[in-house]
């Protein structure tokens, strides 16, 4: 009826000029308008001054608080609404009702709304059983969410998306048993039903069946659709086939920007950065807009090839977006930056930040101590106590990180001394971090003392870790048992072998470099041989030496 709240409020002016602002009819219809375009304030100020209210009116009103993100005001009027007794809630407004409680933290006003749903005979009513389902799940009653729905006499597709929502959430074991239950009672899953599936089996990492769900999706008519479509090539990345999923992601109709910045984020999740770049480019040629995500993913990339050229290509594309970037972005700046050596660029990075996460200043720290700047990093750390940012376990393995590599053993153990402090148990990598402190220093003893009084079995890095040490240092009998330890709780990692291999070679006992030799054959332990990335004309290949291995 209207086309804007310009034309709303002018119309609104006109019929109260006019002395027919009492009519219900018209009444309801500007206040549908307000709040329907989120002019709450007009509307709820037209609301209470109409002498009379319909359901309509109620309904109007609450829906659009809700709509608009006040779940809590929209509970309260439906209170009013209640306690003022001349108008009886219909379905509409017991929806908005439930679907208000769905958003607040009231679960027992929840109970309450349905338990008046059931008093009004509508608890037949698909709409308000889904919305109370809805409500059941968002709260975390995934029983009671289960017990409601098998007590549903006419579930529709809406009903078992929500269950299905509700297991993905907190019990995504469950979601191969629904889904075989779904075709069973010959429910037609819709988009959503098949993006659900296919998320739950790619954090299963069920292969077989989500080539099952595929093909169901292909027979079904469904591939064109790009929810789907995104589905799928996660699906895919997820269980590392990433040629599968440059299959799905080209067979697409249409690409959106979290299409093309899936496809590139899996790129660098499965160890193609130069690729990623590469679909990041021909995103951009297509004149499909990056967002922060698509931003953090090149910044990723770039980290990963060490690739400054790029890197900074990307914080030029960063500046021009301006506000629409979070701070997440500027985190994956700072560490690109850091792994590619720029620390200059990196604080001037770090200095701009407005508001500086945990993130930001564990990556600052990081940077540092790999480029040399321990001292300063250790002084960051301070900095950032100072600034009551609390720092959380990844810190402090970047601190003892920083402390290894300047050789600061006595600030090490103050501060892994000080992770308790913090509400943080001390985790085995925090462990290899003061194991490879004492070691370099050449305490060998005091390592592995420390280990031995571990709370939790140490694992193979802690062990590993102590036999570099030892090898470092010349303590046969101790790199001896520490190779023991590691070869018993994984006798098919290579660089036990070599390590050992290369103790013996330095000792000049060739025997037992050869006995290391046969044992990894008779193991069929294989060592994997190493690769580099130089950059060329803007790609990325391996050194042509290296070309054999990449």
């Amino acid at each position: 009826m209207f086309h804007s709240v310009h034309h709303g409020r002018a119309v609104h002016a006109k019929l109260i000029k006019g002395s027919i602002s009492s009519f219900l009819f018209l009444q309801n219809h500007l206040l549908n308008l307000y709040v329907k375009s989120g002019d709450l304030a007009n509307g709820y100020k037209l609301f209470e001054e109409m002498p009379h209210r319909n359901v309509v009116s109620w309904s109007a009103i609450i829906a659009g608080f809700v709509k608009h993100g006040y779940p809590s005001q929209a509970l309260s009027l439906f209170g009013l609404m209640h306690r003022d007794g001349t108008t009886m809630p219909n379905e509409f407004t017991l929806v908005s009702a439930l679907h208000a409680s769905s958003l607040s933290d009231n679960l027992t006003q929840a109970y309450q709304i349905y338990a008046f749903v059931v008093r009004l005979g509508f608890q037949f009513n698909i709409f308000l059983n889904n919305a109370f389902l809805t409500v059941l799940i968002r709260h975390g009653r995934l029983e009671d969410a289960l017990e409601v729905f098998e007590k549903f006499p006419n579930k529709d597709i809406v009903s078992w998306n929500a269950m299905m929502a509700g297991y993905l959430q907190y019990s995504c074991l469950e979601v191969p048993a629904l889904w075989f239950r779904m075709m069973r009672e010959g429910v037609k899953p819709d988009n959503f039903t098949f993006a659900s599936i296919l998320t739950g089996l790619a954090a299963l990492s069920d292969l077989k069946m989500g080539l099952r769900v595929h093909a169901q999706i292909v027979k079904g008519g469904h591939g064109g659709e790009i929810c789907i479509g995104n589905s799928l090539v996660d699906f895919y990345i997820k269980n590392e086939k990433l040629a599968d999923a440059f299959l799905v992601f080209h067979e697409m109709p249409l690409h959106d920007v979290c299409s093309w910045t899936q496809i590139a984020a899996g790129c660098v999740t499965c160890g193609e950065p130069g690729k990623a770049l590469e679909a990041i480019a021909q995103m951009k040629e297509m004149g499909v807009r990056p967002n922060k995500f698509t931003l953090a993913t090149a910044l990723n990339a770039c980290a990963n090839l060490a690739s400054l050229q790029e890197g900074e290509r990307v914080h030029g594309l960063r500046i021009k977006l301006g506000t629409e970037i979070d701070v997440r972005v500027d985190n994956a700046l700072l560490d690109m930056y850091a792994k590619c050596g720029c620390l200059d660029a990196a604080w001037c990075v770090f200095r701009s930040l407005r508001n500086r996460s945990v993130v930001s200043w564990t990556t600052m720290i990081t940077c540092c101590a790999q480029n040399g700047q321990v001292r300063k990093a250790l002084e960051i750390f301070e900095e950032m106590k100072g600034d009551g940012v609390q720092p959380n376990h990844i810190t402090f393995i970047c601190v003892l990180y920083a402390c290894g590599q300047g050789g600061f053993i006595d600030e090490g153990w103050k501060y892994f001394s000080m992770i308790r402090d913090y509400g943080i148990s001390p985790g085995e990598d925090h462990y290899v971090c003061m194991v490879n402190l004492l070691g370099r220093a050449g305490h060998i003893k005091e390592a592995e003392e420390l280990i031995v009084r571990m709370p939790s079995k140490p694992g193979v890095l802690v062990w590993q870790t102590l036999l570099g040490a030892c090898i470092v240092h010349g303590d046969l009998e101790t790199a001896k048992r520490a190779a023991g330890h590691v070869m018993d709780l994984d006798r098919k990692d290579p660089s036990t072998y070599v390590l050992l291999s290369n103790m013996f070679a330095g000792m000049k006992n060739w025997d037992h470099v050869d006995m290391l030799r046969d044992l990894m054959d008779s193991r069929n332990v294989k060592k994997m041989p190493g690769s580099s990335w130089i950059e060329l004309e803007e790609s990325f290949l391996p050194p042509p030496a290296l070309q054999g291995f990449a």
